[in-house]
């Protein structure tokens, strides 16, 4: 089956982000906190004030939509429902059957990322000061009932959806985390069969998180500003940390760990830097080097010295010449179009062999519904993507090969 990927994107209600905890994160890091928002391109307190908050009315025209209804959006969006009217509708992806970089395809293979929210929650220093609950298993039963939703209201759809579970071990602890994957890793096989049969099946879970289907997720998500630390000091911390990576490097479940100075930040900033750096990864990866794992953003970075700029991106790949595992995604990145010059920049100032690794390692994301903070639509970052200066081999190394042996295995 030929199919296209965006492996990074979130299809989320507002009922799971921690939004409190961010004010808060934010009220505390004074001055530090200011200007590490007003730095950070694209990110919410910035697209306040681009357009009359014209960025924020968008995206939260897709945010306030259940996940069933959000994933019918992007259908819809790369059908091009929603061009105005006089767009040119060429960019359309969805005229009959997928369509990209002058191929047919067989489907369009989105993977929506859940994110640990709750696992971390303190009180706060207010009235109402109790810890919010936002449980592991209500995040998976909105996403698995999205998904399932989506399955019955268009079971001729053109989406094939494969989400990633969000998880903190160290926050969770050993007990917890293995519960985590015992459950909703249950019956999981990487093979595209077995991924599409998942898929289709979602239809008739229950509705039951406890109970999820088989082969519910096909991979974890792993993300450092909430708190969570790769290789933690803690002997228990880093027990349960162990425990993930010793699960997910002997099936072979991906992960996707973020990896940009931005993001949604509830700790301090030095400790999420400190924690984000895929350097962090070196002691994690030494000791398990079959992991596959995704450094979402590529490392960019947008804040400090100017010479850092490029500094976690040279750390990645160094890990991908080291580690076979290893991929980056661009999720983000390409809601300015100038980065995909960037990009082509990079990849060409490469040696011949480290170029040819990198090329292959490479993924396409949107980071769609973040990217509503800068991009109008799903269809323009990826008509964007499949316009840009990249050449024709990298795209759709990006796109569709790369993403294949990422999720699926090398064999696949």
């Amino acid at each position: 089956m030929r199919l296209l990927f965006d492996v990074h994107c979130h299809a989320m209600s507002l009922a799971r982000p921690a939004i409190g905890r961010f004010v808060d994160a934010f009220l505390r890091g004074g001055l530090q906190s200011f200007f590490s928002q007003v730095a950070a391109p694209g990110y919410i307190l910035t697209a306040l004030s681009r357009n009359m908050g014209e960025s924020v009315r968008n995206l939260f025209a897709v945010v306030e939509n259940d996940p069933d209804a959000l994933l019918e959006l992007i259908e819809d969006d790369l059908v091009g429902v929603y061009l105005p009217d006089g767009e040119a509708r060429r960019r359309v992806i969805f005229p009959d059957g997928p369509r990209l970089l002058g191929e047919e395809w067989d489907g369009w293979l989105v993977c929506p990322l859940l994110m640990d929210f709750g696992a971390r929650a303190t009180a706060h220093e207010t009235y109402y000061r109790e810890p919010i609950r936002k449980s592991l298993a209500e995040g998976v039963r909105e996403a698995l009932a999205g998904i399932s939703g989506y399955r019955r209201e268009r079971p001729d759809g053109r989406l094939i959806v494969r989400p990633f579970l969000g998880l903190d071990p160290g926050a969770r602890g050993a007990a917890e985390t293995e519960a985590a994957l015992s459950t909703y890793f249950a019956g999981y096989a990487k093979g595209p069969p077995a991924q599409l049969r998942a898929f289709k099946a979602a239809a008739r879970w229950k509705g039951d998180p406890a109970r999820p289907p088989r082969n519910a997720f096909a991979g974890v998500k792993l993300y450092p500003p909430l708190g969570f630390d790769p290789w933690p000091e803690d002997r228990a911390a880093l027990d349960a940390a162990r425990l993930l990576y010793a699960f997910c490097e002997r099936r072979g479940v991906p992960v996707v760990v973020h990896c940009d100075d931005q993001g949604y930040r509830t700790i301090a900033l030095d400790l999420a830097m400190r924690y984000t750096d895929p350097d962090r990864w070196i002691p994690v990866l030494k000791a398990y080097p079959g992991l596959v794992v995704d450094f979402a953003h590529f490392g960019e970075r947008y804040l400090g010295r100017p010479r850092a700029k490029g500094e976690w991106t040279e750390s990645i790949i160094r890990l991908m010449e080291r580690y076979s595992g290893v991929y980056a995604d661009v999720a983000f990145n390409g809601c300015e179009p100038a980065y995909w010059a960037k990009l082509a920049r990079l990849v060409g100032s490469l040696p011949a062999a480290t170029a040819d690794i990198v090329r292959s390692r490479l993924l396409f994301g949107s980071d769609f519904v973040i990217s509503l903070t800068k991009t109008r639509s799903y269809l323009d970052y990826v008509s964007d993507f499949a316009s840009s200066p990249l050449d024709a081999g990298l795209k759709r190394a990006m796109v569709a090969v790369n993403p294949s042996a990422f999720l699926f295995g090398s064999d696949a």
